[in-house]
């Protein structure tokens, strides 16, 4: 019989506390992931992949993903992420990490967006093309009129 350790959670707060509700990452997925398929609807993860790979070059996609803390999404995205990033520039944002969810707007998230997008072509020793970025000045300032 196995005994359960002394410092075991005895209410729903230390249960919560004592368990990382953060996105698996890295070694972490392998090691940690349980598979739920057989329990949980995954056809709409599998639809991403299959989009992904039936889109040619110039195409746009979206993708939301909805539920709880903790449920799995990021971790889902991040599984998404690594078979992706071999043929794709994946540009992986946390959004309660950089912007205050209690006081942000939706042009907040154009302005994140845009931001990371111009950190990574920085990365890349690259620029936005003068057009589009003009473009994208215009449709900002249209938006947020």
């Amino acid at each position: 019989m196995t005994s359960l350790p002394p410092n075991r959670a005895k209410t729903l707060k230390e249960a919560y506390r004592a368990c990382d509700v953060k996105p698996l990452t890295g070694d972490d997925i392998a090691r940690y992931y349980v598979d739920l398929s057989a329990v949980r609807n995954t056809v709409a993860i599998d639809d991403v992949s299959t989009d992904l790979d039936l889109q040619e070059p110039g195409e746009f996609n979206t993708f939301l993903f909805t539920g709880h803390r903790g449920c799995g999404k990021s971790t889902e995205l991040k599984r998404i992420q690594s078979r992706w990033e071999n043929e794709y520039r994946v540009i992986y944002i946390e959004f309660d990490r950089e912007l205050d969810a209690y006081d942000a707007e939706y042009t907040d998230l154009y302005l994140l967006f845009i931001n990371k997008v111009a950190d990574d072509l920085t990365k890349l020793r690259l620029k936005f093309d003068p057009k589009l970025l003009e473009s994208f000045e215009s449709w900002f300032k249209d938006i947020t009129q």
